[in-house]
């Protein structure tokens, strides 16, 4: 996600000095750099909780910035990135449960 063209807004946590109001407006703000430490210290007890965060990080954007801004316009693309290949791990990850639960059936009835 953050070699994405359009993550460079989400990289790091918004700027208080840059953004004076943005933490009256965000109250739990997300970027990129905090879901790594996150993922690196192990916080996250499954995956949606990541998704989660991606999610709040997305919507935080969506509320404090208007549509025409280049802030809303990275997020969307970001969005639609991240949910494909949410999209396809979902897929996989569904395929793989299915196949343990198949093979679980099996030895279990031998």
């Amino acid at each position: 996600l953050q070699a994405h063209p359009s993550a460079w807004p989400f990289l790091k946590p918004v700027n208080k000095q840059e953004v004076p109001d943005y933490f009256h407006v965000i109250k739990n703000p997300m970027d990129l750099s905090t879901m790594e430490r996150n993922l690196r210290n192990e916080l996250y007890e499954k995956f949606e909780d990541l998704a989660d965060d991606f999610f709040l990080m997305i919507n935080n954007c969506y509320f404090y910035n208007a549509p025409s801004t280049q802030y809303f316009k990275c997020a969307q693309k970001l969005e639609e990135f991240y949910s494909t290949k949410l999209a396809r791990f979902r897929k996989i990850s569904s395929s793989q449960e299915k196949d343990v639960e198949d093979n679980f059936e099996k030895t279990e009835n031998i």
